[in-house]
């Protein structure tokens, strides 16, 4: 009979795998293996469906004014995703679980907070940049050159550190572009992928990445259908030196 505590280790590595939190090379492990591909495969869509979710509604207003008329240190706390998981054939289900934590955020923790909906509508005007940016570094305007349209953002403080993040669409497929405040973060350990000679760190085995801006720490990531490829070409497109690195 198998040990259950066995399956729990199994169960906390990949909701670690999902949050992108591990390892890679073990990461890719889990990954490769035959008996965990549809296992993974409907937790992570639960968690893009989750994301979708949140990014088509918008909070009430006097719900969005009574948080914004919250201490900063009530406010201070991030979003953490954690995967339920049931055993095969089974439902899986994403849940979200508030966490309040001190100190300096870690790139993971600023990729946890972008999983909410926009809290603001972006009225892009024309050329490679948004009229939105943090501490003179602006968000990129991708709709002319890659179709993906700036849909909204939001302002969040991880951890004391201010985070802005900017989501962009693409028929049903969502692209989030987060810029931290402040001094750059350390990075993760992971792999190292260039894009127009910007080396960006992918994050864990999943499709998202970070990289650094004009000594600010940025985050992207991208829903399911978005490969790793198509979010690194968008995180290092300078647009011939007018996006500024």
């Amino acid at each position: 009979m198998a040990d259950p505590r066995d399956d729990d280790a199994l169960e906390a590595e990949l909701a670690q795998l999902l949050d992108g939190q591990l390892e890679p090379e073990r990461a890719a492990a889990l990954e490769a293996r035959a008996d965990l591909a549809s296992r993974i495969a409907l937790v992570r869509a639960g968690r893009d469906q989750l994301r979708a979710a949140a990014a088509s509604v918008e909070a009430p207003f006097e719900l969005r004014r009574r948080v914004d008329a919250l201490p900063a240190r009530a406010r201070r706390r991030r979003w953490r995703p954690l995967a339920a998981l049931a055993g095969a054939g089974a439902a899986a289900a994403v849940a979200l679980v508030l966490v309040t934590a001190g100190g300096a955020p870690s790139v993971g923790d600023v990729l946890d907070s972008t999983g909410a909906s926009p809290a603001a509508a972006i009225s892009p005007a024309g050329g490679p940049l948004l009229p939105v940016g943090v501490e003179g570094v602006r968000f990129p305007n991708y709709e002319e050159k890659f179709g993906w349209r700036a849909v909204g953002k939001r302002d969040d403080e991880v951890d004391g550190r201010d985070v802005t993040t900017v989501f962009y669409a693409r028929g049903g497929e969502r692209v989030s572009y987060s810029i931290v405040a402040g001094d750059a973060l350390a990075e993760p350990d992971g792999e190292d992928i260039e894009s127009e000679g910007t080396r960006l760190r992918r994050i864990g085995a999943g499709n998202a990445v970070t990289w650094r801006r004009l000594g600010h720490t940025c985050v992207m990531d991208g829903s399911s259908a978005v490969s790793v490829a198509a979010v690194a070409e968008l995180a290092g497109w300078q647009a011939k030196g007018e996006v500024a690195f």
